[in-house]
């Protein structure tokens, strides 16, 4: 798989994990918003929500009837009672009942309580249902908190004045107490004064608001209650909180299911931001890391450093001690193979290049000095045939020209040398071949060679071709192919060194050169440098004399006429170099 794929398929897999964990959390959010919807619920009409649920949960076990603990824990926080009744009025079960509620009703007695016929210190919810071929009767009981303090209010009669009730002391106390408040409005619903109204609480009602706000109190967070007086034709209102949150006058009004479900937003909101500031910080870790180290890597390949970074204890960031990628690399392990391959090519080119700068300067050295000394002769006998002092015969100045003119061809070797190494490097072209008997030409071309006083007699020996062999080559390069060649078997070996110059090949299939020595040989550093512009051996005692380009030189002009040319040798087994046109 390319690294392409694996990231999509990791960058895909993060989002659809994200995605999931972000859906998960919208759930358990919603869940929670419902659970806290239905506690406020049961808070705030459990006579209407919490009976049913009572009656939906309840289980039969060795003591008759059994109802959910959490519900009747919720009894007792409204300040309520609870007893569940049979067919004939007796209480089964009964939960946080007061020491005044009966114990057993008659039919009349329950109906006259529960529809306010007959005074009962508290306000009276019944529930009856099926369940089970069961048939279950609750009833729920919460203290009177309004009426009584209704029916003090008209009886003490409180003044008023801009806007503004006076109570009775003992009567503002315990309105102050319960965070409740008085109102007094006239005939059109306009408040004529009011004592500890809420901000929420409007100063003006119709028919419609009224009525909603006794029957649904629920909705605006406060029960209230209120009396007609037809003697005055006005009204009081008298209105205390549903639970003990509910907020002063002086504090804007947020129902509690507002907040419930602003809470479960903010936190849906935070636990997302949360989830994907991790999966970011994931991202970082697994993908930035690595690219920056890969950056930094590829930062000190720029500097000629080409180990990758190390961490404090000197190991590659990228491996463990047993050299395998480390987890977070290993997408990225293509990317990491090809930088240490570049490093390691970038390696090998700066030492080649170092090596190569060491040959060329070693090179410029010799060379130098072989135009020094040629130079230096050619200098001394000029002087000498210019001294006045002297006469010279015509044999010495003969034999002083003979050796100026040999140094001055040397001289003439290197310089053309170091010009055709520089042209075969920027790339040059035969001029016009022409066609040539091969077998012939060579042995000219040797005998030619083997005139040369310095390499002696019966050195070279030819091999022909059993067959004629007709080529299109450039004949001044080949010639001085083989004059290279020639030159560097005999005169860098010892004189009793023979070279074999062998000729193979078929017309139209190609032919090849060989030239085998027995001489001292090679070893292999030198081999694998030997067609180098800059580079001598220095394995033989042989002469120096020569460019130092001979065989870079050969080796150019024969891939330039379409060959190539392959060495072979050892130190102690001779060396075999074979010029190849296929």
């Amino acid at each position: 798989m390319n690294i392409k794929r694996q990231l999509t398929l990791r960058f895909v897999l993060h989002s659809v994990t994200a995605g999931l964990v972000v859906l998960l959390i919208a759930a358990c959010t919603i869940w929670w918003v419902m659970e806290r919807m239905n506690d406020v619920r049961l808070q705030n009409n459990f006579y209407s929500v919490g009976l049913e649920r009572l009656v939906e949960s309840s289980q039969f076990g060795e003591d008759g009837v059994i109802f959910d603990p959490e519900l009747l824990e919720q009894v007792r926080k409204n300040n309520g009672w609870l007893q569940s009744l049979n067919e004939e009025g007796e209480v089964e079960k009964s939960y946080n009942t007061p020491s005044d509620v009966p114990k057993q009703y008659a039919p009349g007695e329950l109906i006259a309580y529960w529809q306010g016929q007959k005074e009962f210190p508290y306000g009276l919810y019944l529930w009856i249902q099926e369940k089970n071929g069961v048939l279950y009767t609750l009833l729920y009981g919460v203290p009177k908190n309004l009426e009584p303090l209704l029916k003090t209010l008209m009886k003490s009669s409180p003044s008023y004045s801009e806007g503004r009730l006076q109570l009775p002391e003992g009567l503002a106390d315990r309105m102050y107490a319960k965070k409740g408040y008085v109102q007094l409005i006239d005939s059109s619903g306009a408040e004529l004064a009011s004592f500890n109204r809420p901000s929420s609480v409007p100063d003006h009602y119709n028919v419609q608001e009224l009525a909603l706000r006794s029957e649904y109190g629920d909705r605006y967070g406060y029960d209230i209650s209120s009396a007609y007086d037809e003697d005055t034709s006005l009204t009081w209102v008298i209105g205390l909180p549903l639970n003990a949150n509910i907020y002063s006058a002086q504090e804007f009004f947020i129902s509690a299911e507002t907040r419930i479900i602003w809470t479960g937003a903010a936190i849906m909101l935070i636990a997302t931001l949360i989830i994907f500031a991790l999966l970011s910080l994931l991202n970082a870790h697994r993908f930035g890391g690595p690219m920056l180290h890969m950056l930094a890597w590829l930062d000190s390949l720029g500097k000629s450093s080409f180990k990758e970074p190390a961490d404090r204890k000197g190991q590659p960031r990228s491996r463990m001690k047993s050299g395998k990628w480390r987890r977070r690399y290993r997408v990225f392990g293509d990317v990491m193979l090809s930088i240490d391959k570049l490093s390691d090519s970038l390696q090998r080119e700066q030492e080649t290049r170092r090596q190569t700068e060491i040959l060329r300067e070693e090179w410029i050295s010799g060379i130098t000095h072989d135009l020094k000394t040629p130079l230096s002769s050619i200098k001394g006998y000029a002087h000498l045939l210019a001294e006045a002092e002297y006469e010279w015969s015509p044999l010495e100045v003969r034999k002083f020209s003979a050796i100026m003119l040999e140094k001055s061809a040397h001289i003439d070797t290197l310089i053309s040398d170091l010009a055709i190494s520089y042209r075969i490097r920027n790339g040059i072209t035969p001029p016009l071949t022409e066609e040539i008997e091969l077998n012939g030409w060579l042995a000219n071309a040797l005998d030619q060679a083997a005139a040369n006083p310095a390499y002696g007699e019966g050195r070279i020996i030819y091999q022909a071709a059993p067959k004629e062999i007709r080529v299109h080559l450039y004949t001044p390069w080949l010639e001085r192919i083989v004059n290279n060649l020639t030159a560097n078997a005999l005169l860098h070996n010892s004189p009793d060194t023979k070279l074999t110059v062998t000729l193979t090949g078929d017309m139209g299939k190609g032919m090849m050169i060989h030239f085998s020595d027995n001489g001292q040989g090679m070893d292999q550093r030198t081999v694998s440098n030997l067609f180098e512009r800059y580079y001598r051996g220095g394995n033989t005692s042989a002469s120096t004399d020569g460019s130092g380009l001979g065989l870079a030189v050969s080796k150019g002009l024969t891939e330039a006429m379409g060959g190539r040319i392959v060495v072979k040798s050892g130190l102690g087994k001779g060396t075999s170099i074979w010029l190849i046109w296929s």
